[in-house]
């Protein structure tokens, strides 16, 4: 296993379109990619601007949900590049903490282990979860056109609905275009997965960090400590309160890093799986059985996508929390009344929960996903009513 916390797949995702600290190529791979996105982005909107007529209120949110999720992923690869420079100071920094792990302390080891295979292992399956969901989703909306169409040559229409300015039913150019779409549409894909990857990654780090401290502050003391040891136990305690700062300004790293990515990742969710919902209930009165397959995969991916930054929230608040209690739960009594108030210090300190914000405007957590969950509902009944 690779002493770091980060998978490799989400390192080369990060290599691929250059976001990863350090590459030589780093600028020219992000700028071309930035480019396709911008141009599939404009063909999309040129359909969705062509074909607005509300008698196809159906085929228009699908067009819709689709531009809406790229325009999103666009969004957040600007704001993940913009801020390269804090992402490169959180990479050293869980650097720093695989190198100061002794190899002969097997508890800290297991710690960082378990939680490294973790987030290898989450991240592994949401990139195959994403990337299976939009070449299931291509594939089943190309069929369904098809079929619709009766395997009419000069009726074919992409999965991936743009407009282009040029006609698209001869072949090979249809098959290009077709295999080109499911390509960059799984490429977007993996890198939104790599995204939500990357923060449970950091997030799961922080909080070996938190089990580590909170081991250590749980042997501070003993029943065989004498107050003649107090040198030693005042430099023990630096030594936490350090650790502690540490957690807490890389915990302020991630926040920064991802405020603003995850107050993106509310609002598209809000409305993406509103749209998708409608589609779902639409097909399922009109199209079949392979128009509602088609937008129920996407739905979950989109729906664990909004899932996995609240829980993160959750679980690192949690965490935080938890630091205080080891405080307490330490032989306190055994300490004499400075050593006491140094402690009283870290539990006040602990009692200020570390979190991620969406936009500096609400925490992240299972009651901030609830609500996001119940508003797409609301959304979602009125424009079927409405319909």
């Amino acid at each position: 296993m690779r002493a770091t916390s980060i998978s490799t797949s989400v390192e080369i995702a990060l290599r691929c379109v250059g976001i990863w600290p350090g590459l030589s190529y780093g600028t020219v791979s992000y700028f071309l990619y930035m480019i396709s996105l911008v141009f599939a982005l404009y063909f999309q909107y040129v359909y969705i601007f062509d074909h607005f007529d509300a008698s196809n209120i159906s085929n228009l949110i699908d067009a819709l949900s689709i531009t809406l999720a790229y325009s999103f992923g666009f969004f957040k690869l600007i704001s993940l590049w913009s801020n390269r420079r804090l992402f490169h100071y959180i990479k050293i920094s869980i650097e720093e903490d695989w190198n100061n792990v002794d190899d002969h302390d097997k508890s800290v080891s297991y710690v960082m282990v378990s939680n490294a295979d973790l987030s290898r292992r989450c991240s592994n399956t949401l990139i195959s979860i994403h990337a299976a969901a939009t070449i299931c989703y291509s594939v089943a909306n190309l069929i369904q056109l098809e079929f619709k169409d009766n395997f009419n040559v000069s009726s074919r229409a992409l999965p991936v609905k743009m407009e282009f300015p040029f006609e698209i039913d001869s072949s090979p150019l249809f098959e290009f275009l077709v295999v080109g779409q499911m390509f960059h549409m799984a490429s977007i894909a993996v890198l939104v997965a790599t995204i939500d990857c990357l923060v449970i990654t950091l997030v799961l780090h922080v909080s070996g960090q938190i089990d580590i401290l909170r081991q250590e502050l749980l042997t501070l003391v003993t029943h065989s400590d004498k107050i003649s040891q107090c040198d030693s136990i005042f430099a023990s305690i630096r030594i936490l309160i350090n650790r502690h700062q540490r957690i807490i300004l890389f915990s302020s790293s991630i926040e920064e890093l991802y405020s603003d990515i995850a107050l993106m990742q509310f609002m598209s969710n809000t409305i993406v799986i509103c749209c998708i919902g409608f589609t779902i209930i639409d097909s399922l009165a009109k199209e079949g059985v392979t128009a509602m397959l088609k937008s129920a995969i996407f739905y979950v991916a989109v729906t664990l996508e909004a899932f996995i930054f609240c829980f993160s929230g959750e679980y690192l608040s949690a965490k935080s929390k938890s630091i205080g209690d080891a405080v307490y739960q330490t032989l306190w009594y055994n300490l004499t009344p400075a050593q006491c108030r140094i402690l009283l210090f870290v539990i006040l300190r602990s009692q200020k929960r570390l979190t991620i914000t969406a936009g500096n405007i609400m925490d992240l957590s299972l009651v901030g996903f609830t609500s996001m969950m119940k508003a797409s509902a609301s959304y979602m009944s009125v424009l079927h009513a409405m319909y």
